[in-house]
């Protein structure tokens, strides 16, 4: 279950938060100053704080019925944390105790109930639970400090000195623990030195005079060879929430004793193999191994395919993410739906923000998820979503048409991208990697006309609320076979125009022509260039007329520039023979040039 994790504080996630980089953490580890960027791989998060992120309901769902008890201790403590900041010591008593019978070995319950204890003036209580947690974790200085306030408040003072004692040797930053030394030592009239480690050795010369068992002193230090100091500087001026999430982070790397253990006990006598059994005896529980497939498959008998599935597509997630509400889906479903509106499809809750990072990130708990226990429910979902990329990858069949204006060969056609169903074709022309789409002019009763161009996508540029900027150019001339339709947007079935090939005199004929005319579209650019100031220069003349199957392309920059009616663009468009072209582009040349 250790996939269940948060890769912050490394325990059970608590009220999981999926953050814009598809990362998952517990709330609490997100409320930290850093929380504009991601614990975990550090990227800065786009979209508004991280602070202001829902839980993700389907993680929440997931921990619940893989987990039960842990989930539900887990709610016991956030409610418990309410009634401790509300003063409701007696109900957070009672919860608390009905929490630690379904986890006896949960220690921030057992400090949360400690605290509640205490609060309620139940001195022995308090006492108790506190035991328990130095019980269960040796090392864990808020167990210490738990003991010294029962105590303290029990007016055992000399025995609250040494506990908050042990606290300060595990955590010299423990900064509760320090202060109440200090008082201690100041109503015994005891000097108080102003360094930790005088103030340590102050506190146990007062306890050898006192007659007090320093052996017990010596405890703690023998934990401290693999306590984590930095992990101890965080608790400075945290709050007790934090403490308790603290207090369970462990690290199994093994440090020197720091100045304050070495004057307080000598380890220079210790043999290597003292060294050893200290730290096999305190190795911590988070080092143990533990076998991935034997976790995966308790959480397949715990888990069904209908768990994971996206609730749009009512299909197994693919590709998953998490909106800033908490809720997940596919992302091409999710993509899809914002599209029409920017809000989210199952809380309605407003996605622009969202929308205009343009973030969507993969939710990689759940996708590990997903891999670790159907891989192969994970490959069929995969290979029917190739499947389908593949048939919308033909340029033959299916091919998408884009219903608005005459394109032509070689020339750029840049595009405003509004419509959703628009959206979605240019999405899925670069998923494909096709990156082309056929553009047609729209025809009374056939919903577009019987020939078109194909544009090439050269550049798509997404704006903020989701519309998008796209350079295209002309490649092909095609004819319609047959129409179709698909999530919206026209499709066809198309046949590839080409110019019927020329030999011989006839070639010879049709390039004096070429060039004839192309000398009378020079003339008119030098007579009239007021009229092609916004087209520029015409492209070069090619010295071979049928390189391309579309023929010169100065006669498509021609046809595009010149105020002509688009039935009559389309006419002359749709011809296979080069001469027959040539003759229509002379003729509207000549009739333009004898213009005032």
């Amino acid at each position: 279950m250790e996939i269940f994790n948060c890769p912050s504080c490394h325990q059970l996630l608590r009220d999981p938060v999926t953050v814009p980089c598809g990362h998952s953490f517990c709330r609490r580890c997100l409320q930290g100053p850093g929380a504009e960027r991601c614990l975990d791989c550090k990227q800065r998060l786009k979209v508004r704080g991280a602070k202001d992120l829902k839980c993700n309901t389907l993680l929440c769902n997931l921990l619940e019925k893989c987990l039960p008890t842990e989930h539900n201790v887990n709610r016991i403590k956030r409610e418990l944390q309410e009634l401790l900041s509300n003063q409701e010591y007696e109900d957070a008593a009672k919860l608390a105790s009905k929490g630690i019978v379904m986890a006896p070995e949960d220690v921030p319950l057992r400090i949360l109930c400690s605290q509640a204890f205490l609060a309620l003036k139940q001195y022995p209580e308090a006492l108790k639970e506190a035991e328990v947690i130095c019980n269960l974790q040796k090392q864990n200085p808020e167990g210490f400090y738990r003991k010294g306030m029962a105590l303290i408040h029990m007016d055992k003072k000399r025995e609250a000195l040494a506990q908050f004692h042990q606290c300060l040797v595990l955590n010299p930053q423990f900064s509760d623990a320090r202060r109440e030394i200090e008082q201690l030592l100041e109503d015994v009239s005891c000097h108080v030195p102003s360094a930790v480690e005088d103030l340590l050795a102050e506190v146990s010369a007062y306890l050898k005079s006192s007659s007090y068992d320093t052996d017990i002193l010596k405890a703690p230090l023998e934990a401290s060879y693999i306590n984590h100091t930095s992990a101890s500087l965080k608790l400075e001026g945290a709050s007790d929430e934090e403490k308790n999430s603290q207090c369970l982070m462990t690290t199994n790397d093994l440090t020197s004793l720091s100045q304050i253990h070495r004057n307080l006990m000598d380890t220079e006598g210790l043999s290597p193999t003292e060294n050893d059994r200290l730290c096999q005896h305190f190795k911590l529980k988070d080092t143990e191994e533990v076998d991935p497939v034997q976790s995966a498959l308790s959480l397949q008998d715990l888990l069904s395919v209908s768990d994971v599935e996206c609730s749009l597509c009512i299909r197994m997630f693919l590709d998953p993410v998490t909106t800033p509400c908490g809720h997940t889906f596919c992302r091409e479903c999710l993509e899809r739906c914002l599209d029409h509106r920017p809000y989210c499809p199952l809380c309605k809750q407003s996605l622009r923000e969202y929308l205009k990072a343009g973030c969507y990130s993969i939710t990689t708990l759940l996708q590990d998820l997903m891999l670790s226990i159907f891989p192969s429910e994970m490959a069929e979902r995969k290979q029917l979503h190739l499947s389908e990329i593949a048939e919308l990858s033909s340029l033959v069949r299916n091919v998408p048409i884009f219903v608005c204006t005459v394109a032509f060969p070689g020339i750029p056609c840049p595009l405003h991208i509004f419509e959703p169903r628009y959206r979605l074709m240019m999405r899925r022309c670069l998923e494909t990697g096709t990156k082309s789409f056929g553009m047609c002019l729209y025809e009374t009763g056939k919903s577009f006309a019987d020939y078109g161009c194909m544009l090439e996508i050269l550049n798509l540029e997404y704006l903020p609320d989701g519309r998008s900027l796209v350079e295209t150019v002309g490649r092909r001339r095609f004819q319609v076979k047959q129409r179709g339709l698909l999530d919206g947007y026209h499709t066809a079935e198309v046949e590839y125009l080409v110019d019927k090939r020329l030999e011989g005199e006839e070639l010879q004929e049709v390039e004096h022509l070429n060039n004839m005319v192309y000398q009378l579209l020079q003339d008119c650019f030098t007579q009239h260039s007021h009229v092609f100031v916004n087209h520029g220069h015409p492209p070069l003349k090619e010295n071979n007329i049928q390189d391309s199957p579309d023929g010169p392309s100065w006669c498509w920059w021609l046809l595009s520039v010149l105020p002509l009616d688009p039935s009559y663009q389309m006419f002359i468009f749709s011809m296979t023979s080069l001469k027959d072209r040539l003759l229509h582009l002379k003729h509207i040349l000549s009739v333009f040039q004898n213009r005032p």
